[in-house]
């Protein structure tokens, strides 16, 4: 971001006590901000708040796990909790409202090797709160894309660069704590270990053959014996 603000002549400030890094671009007569315009040379500039997603092209893997710690960052959060009997029990949660974005989340942690489950939580018409005599109703739904198993906690925090400070502490103490959490050896849970270990040994010739396909909303993604596999 200092590279890119000295690329174009903006003003850069910083917060001393933390890794926010804040761009001021100079209003000039006949000039956009630039930033804004490589948002809408990739059409995500001007979406409304449930229309928000991110654009439909082969991005890196060094992208999208930059693009996951930024959103975690964001509009994220990370629960440490413990039961009754003193089991530590974690959770690495990203929300939206926009249905679109909770499902390419949810893909991309998939691509990763993260298993995950989108929860809709469909809001409340109550006016218990309110702004200046205003109430408050909520119209929409938050999409939750939850990481709660403990293999794929730690494997998150293996390669997620979270920068607020609070939440990166919180996802490494929790992976710390259940890193000792084995995968269940049934094939029931898919982490049959006799089929993980298999390899590829030949490809035969192409064939066509009638397949049978599920389909799962709102991911299209999910994990089979530690593989992840497309529906359609």
């Amino acid at each position: 971001m200092r590279t890119f603000a000295e690329e174009h002549g903006c003003r850069v400030r910083e917060i001393p006590q933390g890794n926010i890094v804040r761009l001021r671009f100079p209003f000039r007569a006949g000039r956009r901000n630039p930033l804004i315009d490589i948002l809408r040379r990739f059409g995500v500039w001007g979406q409304r708040c449930d229309e928000k997603r991110l654009p439909d092209i082969e991005w890196s893997r060094e992208f999208w796990i930059g693009c996951l710690s930024g959103l975690i960052d964001t509009d994220g959060c990370v629960r440490r909790r413990v039961n009754t009997r003193g089991t530590v029990h974690g959770t690495a949660e990203f929300a939206t409202v926009s249905p679109r974005l909770a499902e390419q989340v949810s893909d991309t942690l998939l691509r990763l090797g993260v298993a995950n489950t989108v929860r809709a939580r469909r809001a409340s018409q109550t006016k218990s709160r309110s702004v200046s005599g205003h109430p408050i109703v909520s119209r929409r739904a938050v999409y939750s894309v939850e990481i709660s198993r403990a293999t794929a906690l730690v494997r998150f925090a293996q390669f997620v660069d979270l920068r607020i400070g609070y939440k990166a502490a919180a996802l490494l103490q929790v992976a710390r704590e259940v890193e000792h959490v084995t995968p269940a050896q049934s094939e029931m849970h898919g982490y049959d270990t006799s089929v993980a270990l298999d390899r590829v040994t030949y490809i035969s010739a192409p064939m066509v053959r009638e397949v049978y396909g599920v389909t799962l909303t709102p991911s299209g993604l999910f994990l089979v014996n530690g593989l992840v596999v497309g529906a359609s």
